[in-house]
């Protein structure tokens, strides 16, 4: 069985049929790490849903920080991770799923207001956050899951979480804040890294309960990189919409369960190499 997982979609349909059509069949399940829309009504995320349903055994997603917080979609093989768990037996393998939906505070501009965020900075709101996963942790592992499996949008605080600059532009604003956040008293110089954005909650919590297969978004200039640290494999599936890149953009990740003995996994783009190269410049750029 595969798992195909992606995220930051933002609404767009015709990248998500792109993508069932180049995959075909139905012997699947999707994963989507949120950021499923931006500003889309009821309808319009269960005509997404409608078709990866369509296209899959299961679609399991959390909603992203752009995604209503409360996203749910009547359809029977598709299900909410976001602060739940699930148990699936396939050809005798039991996946064990949990999830975590939005994003954290510091991770977002601050003039941006966006539906699905959670200032963990409050140990309140941190405390729940984990309360929250630990309880499903315990739910899902009552059933001794082969593989557990963690969903969420956010990166755990330092893992393919650098918002990398790729721009000119992008270098010199990230160089005027090293230099504004160096300090030259009594203690020595010391720097400040404030290009970290993932949830130090999810952080913890992974390192408490060392999943097999971690799968996450939101930052998109690390899509596609894969990390592993211990016996957990972290899966960065920026982005699979198109914008703002047109061409780092279209990732989406599949993993390949084979029975108990391990899984293989790769990353593909929807981007297509063999163009000539006049029909590729018309078609991406």
């Amino acid at each position: 069985m595969d798992l195909i997982a992606f995220s930051d979609v933002y609404g767009d349909f015709d990248v998500l049929k792109e993508l069932t059509v180049r995959l075909g069949g139905d012997e699947r399940i999707f994963i989507v790490a949120g950021d499923i829309g931006v500003t889309l009504n009821h309808q319009q995320y269960f005509k997404i849903f409608s078709l990866l349903s369509n296209s899959s055994k299961h679609v399991l997603y959390v909603p992203g920080d752009t995604d209503i917080k409360d996203l749910n979609i009547n359809l029977p093989n598709v299900i909410n991770l976001d602060r739940n768990s699930l148990l699936l037996e396939i050809d005798g393998v039991k996946l064990g799923f949990l999830g975590l939906g939005g994003a954290p505070k510091h991770s977002v501009r601050e003039s941006e207001s966006l539906p699905n965020i959670y200032d963990e900075s409050i140990q309140m709101v941190r405390d729940d956050v984990l309360i929250s996963l630990k309880t499903n942790l315990e739910k899902v592992m009552l059933n001794r899951p082969d593989y557990l499996i963690l969903v969420t949008h956010s990166p755990p605080y330092g893992i393919t979480d650098r918002s990398t600059p790729v721009t000119l532009r992008e270098i010199i604003i990230l160089e005027e804040i090293l230099y504004d956040t160096i300090g030259y008293g009594g203690g020595g110089k010391t720097m400040m890294n404030p290009r970290r954005l993932g949830s130090r909650a999810i952080k913890e919590f992974v390192e408490y309960c060392k999943p097999d297969i971690h799968i996450f978004g939101h930052i998109h200039k690390q899509g596609g990189r894969v990390l592993r640290e211990g016996d957990t494999y972290f899966f960065n599936v920026s982005h699979l919409s198109p914008i703002p890149y047109k061409l780092t953009g279209r990732k989406f990740l599949t993993v390949r369960i084979d029975g108990k003995r391990g899984f293989r996994y790769f990353f593909d783009s929807l981007v297509v190499k063999e163009l000539y190269f006049r029909d590729f410049l018309e078609k991406y750029l």
